[in-house]
């Protein structure tokens, strides 16, 4: 089992395709627009959903890379507005950016900073690109680890960051063991950003404060399975907006 396809609801269906085939080398696949390989493909749906929002239960899509500053680079002279790369605490060295739609990217680099291959050959993005998060935001934790559960997926790693107020869940569709066992293991990070998977990312906020709202912009979140007969299956998984916990 592995993620298949994320829908989403954008205004400008040219565009935001442009977008993410042009200037972020993705190509056609199976699902819609990605990088191949058991990563979630995107497929835009023309539609008038306002983008998310720093409230909103759907909050980004996250691709890693092996060379964030060739990255930044590329989308600078791309005419793409990109924060500057920076380490965020002891996630990763990353940076944002934003969709034709409104909707943010986030770019992660696969090895701490430093540790960067030189890209001389291929598309500065998608040249060892995994499109490798889907982030959805939620306040009732409990609930959403049961639907995870009951999608049969298995968490593999939890990132708290008190001092922000929300803790990192990381879940898919694997039984792939991380090199320590332990959920918080920071040695685990670079091993997790080269997952050749897409992974679902549970950002929880704490406190009391009211559910995430939707925008409209998510409108689903596919699963495929390939049986070992060569038979594919899909399931639809409830990760809308309305469901948001």
């Amino acid at each position: 089992m592995m993620f298949s396809q994320l829908r989403l609801t954008v205004p400008d269906i040219t565009a935001v395709t442009q977008f993410y085939r042009d200037i972020l080398g993705m190509t056609d696949q199976r699902d819609g627009l990605g990088y191949g390989g058991q990563q979630v493909h995107l497929e835009f749906i023309q539609g008038s959903a306002q983008p998310p929002t720093a409230d909103g239960f759907f909050w980004k899509i996250g691709i890693t890379v092996p060379n964030l500053d060739t990255v930044a680079m590329h989308l600078r002279r791309s005419g793409v507005s990109i924060s500057q790369p920076r380490q965020f605490e002891d996630i990763g060295y990353m940076a944002h950016c934003m969709d034709p739609a409104g909707a943010t990217v986030e770019v992660l680099q696969q090895g701490p900073k430093g540790s960067e291959p030189a890209i001389e050959a291929g598309h500065p993005v998608a040249n060892g690109a995994i499109l490798a998060h889907v982030t959805l935001r939620v306040r009732d934790l409990a609930a959403a680890q049961i639907w995870c559960a009951d999608q049969g997926m298995h968490l593999i790693s939890v990132q708290p960051l008190d001092a922000y107020g929300f803790t990192l869940y990381f879940y898919a569709y694997t039984q792939e063991k991380a090199p320590d066992a332990s959920l918080t293991a920071v040695a685990n990070r670079p091993w997790l950003w080269q997952r050749p998977y897409t992974l679902l990312e549970l950002q929880h906020l704490h406190g009391a404060g009211s559910r995430p709202a939707a925008s409209g912009h998510l409108v689903g979140l596919e699963a495929r399975n390939t049986q070992s007969t060569g038979s594919v299956s899909y399931t639809h998984l409830r990760a809308h907006e309305t469901d948001s916990y």
